[in-house]
């Protein structure tokens, strides 16, 4: 097994090297020459939204509680449902490289520089989110330790996104895609006949496992503060934008949303599925250990290679694209304006930057509990401080927020989010402090903006 991952690990690098290869211009290698196609960039989006949460986490969330863990990835699809069809063409229309340059063309420069700092640090959590993810999973195939396998994934990832950009990592995320879906329902398909069938899979599945929006462990409330935890995500995300940036049109970016939106979908009810059949066949063990539990004990080789295979493919897609876009966001929006780069240097040390945040994304890596643990405390800085004053710039048209009300904005939420998310702080609703920092991020720029436009102006004799 293990020389099997070793090939396809080799050609997610050769496939990303040799695919991007021009990407010598700002353009092509931060968005690819803005040519993607519909398949190409839906493809992209459904390989970087099914990353370690929607696998390794989902999995063992429904371990846990049954199939209302399906809504961390479902929360998802209606993200990228809205977003197809509200924001798109708002996100296309400022033709921009990257969301901060988005924040930065609606707020000015100084908003745009706090949404990148802010944005490069969540994101850090995203990136590590999927190295935890990793190093639970390839050392499965059997050999070597864990630090060489996690070294020898983050070395290919980092390879292919420093050679060909957003190009090379577009292409892989494509084939990555394929190999999700295979091998997800290949794993589950296996499952549900070798208990019987799908009647017996029901009968055996635990008390309340199968009840389903809502159950006695996640009702209606905890649906709606993931629509707005991690839902929101979507629907202003870095990753996300940057894929809408780089297909060719407006309507290439719209119908790419929507049907990545659909396929999400089956996604997350099969891997909510596999978790709840481990929780059969193992009741006992660490719940974000149930895919890999299945891949070594419950599965003929040629399945579980499946089922490996799409799991490494799931979690180098997510990592690449959160990755390089950390990388265009520290280089363009941050390092560029600091020191005035030109186009070929901004390129340069955006390359140069995605090898130090790969390090960094390792060692934090070392210090977070486990997947969800790591994209909680991304999504909780990012969408505090973030998401609210970018959906009012993006919808609020002439009545937008100006500058200064949007970074105080920025500002409140993100410390917000941040506090709630730091483990030895102890505040008052410390659990609900992400959601009190979103709404306050909303609410101070609109206050503020309100205040500045009442003010008298002074009238010079």
């Amino acid at each position: 097994m293990a020389v099997l991952l070793l090939v396809v690990l080799a050609s997610f690098l050769l496939v990303g090297v040799s695919t991007g290869r021009v990407a010598r211009s700002r353009e092509a290698f931060f968005v690819a020459g803005r040519r993607g196609s519909p398949f190409a960039i839906a493809g992209s989006l459904l390989a970087t939204v099914v990353g370690g949460s929607a696998t390794i986490g989902v999995a063992g969330l429904a371990y846990q509680r049954g199939l209302t863990a399906a809504w961390w990835t479902l929360v998802g699809a209606v993200g990228l449902a809205i977003l197809g069809l509200v924001l798109a063409p708002k996100v296309r229309a400022f033709n921009v490289y990257t969301l901060p340059g988005l924040a930065g063309r609606m707020y000015g420069p100084r908003v745009g520089m706090a949404v990148a700092l802010l944005t490069v640090v969540a994101w850090m959590g995203v990136v590590s989110g999927q190295i935890v993810a990793a190093s639970r999973v390839l050392t499965l195939a059997g050999t070597g330790s864990a630090a060489l396998w996690i070294l020898l994934f983050t070395g290919v990832l980092v390879v292919y996104a420093v050679a060909g950009g957003q190009k090379a990592v577009i292409r892989t995320d494509v084939l990555q895609a394929v190999v999700i879906l295979v091998g997800l329902s290949a794993a589950l398909a296996y499952v549900v006949q070798a208990v019987g069938g799908p009647a017996a899979w029901t009968a055996e599945a635990p008390s309340g496992s199968l009840d389903f929006p809502v159950s006695a462990a996640f009702g209606w409330p905890d649906i709606g503060t993931m629509l707005v935890l991690v839902g929101s995500v979507y629907l202003v995300g870095p990753d996300i934008y940057t894929r809408l940036l780089s297909a060719r049109d407006t309507r290439t970016a719209r119908i790419a949303a929507l049907s990545a939106s659909v396929l999400v979908i089956p996604v997350a009810f099969v891997v909510s599925g596999l978790g709840i059949s481990v929780r059969v066949l193992a009741p006992g063990i660490a719940p974000e250990q149930a895919l890999p539990w299945l891949i070594g004990n419950a599965l003929p080789p040629s399945v579980a290679l499946l089922l490996l295979v799409a799991l490494v493919a799931a979690l180098m897609s997510s990592a690449d694209s959160t990755l390089l876009g950390q990388a265009m966001i520290l280089a363009d929006d941050v390092l560029s304006k600091v020191f005035n780069l030109d186009e070929k240097r901004v390129v340069v040390v955006a390359k140069a930057c995605v090898v130090a945040l790969a390090l960094l994304s390792l060692l934090l890596a070392l210090s977070l509990q486990g997947v969800i643990a790591s994209l909680l405390f991304a999504y909780s800085v990012f969408t505090a401080g973030v998401v609210g004053p970018l959906l009012l710039g993006l919808l609020g048209g002439n009545r937008r927020p100006d500058g200064a009300s949007a970074l105080v904005g920025i500002c409140v939420g993100g410390l917000c989010g941040l506090i709630g998310s730091v483990p030895w702080l102890v505040v008052p609703l410390k659990a609900h402090m992400s959601l009190i920092g979103l709404g306050l991020s909303i609410v101070v720029p609109l206050v503020l903006s309100s205040l500045a436009k009442r003010r008298p102006t002074r009238i010079r004799a």
